[in-house]
């Protein structure tokens, strides 16, 4: 058990040179002091990382898309890209970098699966999960309809994100975000009718 107090170790020299707080083969802890203007780039190379703004406003990039970070601000992102932070003033940031390679995702694969099964069996594998869990759904097609019930039947629940978008195999994450309202319906005690109305392709 180590303690930090993050204040105390805010300082700016003249290079904006991070303090390795923590360093772990699956995580890091790292403080980056920012001079204004100042660049620093932070691979994810398969990580998840987390960005806690302790104090001023940078812009974080990756591939094209920009986010303002401001102090008491949050971002959590991962992949296999670089991000890059520009500092708008003397800023501080904490960076929290985690990888779980020794634990490979549960895939769930529909190709060999009767139809009629797909959406009750994805749905009962999603009710399983714990917040921050995901699977890996394979198909062989693009799951449209499924995409639209979950998130009809499981409102602000989950997360789905393309790995593979086609054309003949599509590997997409799956990934809860909140946790179950209480109220759901089980998709195998839906009318008949009902069912009818959402496909499965």
């Amino acid at each position: 058990m180590q303690k930090y107090n993050l204040l105390e170790l805010v300082e700016y020299g003249e290079e904006s040179l991070p303090k390795v707080l923590v360093n772990q083969p699956a995580y890091s802890l790292v403080l980056f002091n920012i001079r204004s203007e100042g660049i620093v780039s932070q691979p994810i190379d398969g990580a998840t990382v987390t960005i806690y703004a302790i104090s001023g406003h940078v812009t974080i990039c990756r591939d094209e898309t920009s986010v303002d970070l401001y102090a008491g601000d949050v971002l959590w992102s991962e992949g296999d890209e670089l991000l890059r932070i520009k500092a708008r003033g003397d800023a501080s940031l904490l960076v929290v970098s985690a990888t779980y390679e020794s634990r490979r995702e549960e895939e769930l694969d529909l190709r060999t699966v009767e139809r009629f099964q797909r959406h009750p069996m994805v749905f009962q594998r999603f009710d399983r999960l714990n917040v921050g869990e995901s699977f890996v759904l394979v198909n062989d097609h693009d799951p449209i309809p499924l995409h639209r019930q979950l998130d009809a039947m499981r409102p602000h629940q989950l997360n789905w994100e393309y790995i593979i978008r086609g054309p003949g195999v599509f590997r997409i994450q799956i990934r809860r975000i909140a946790p179950l309202s209480g109220s759901e319906t089980s998709l195998s005690t839906l009318p008949q009718n009902l069912s009818n109305i959402l496909p499965t392709r």
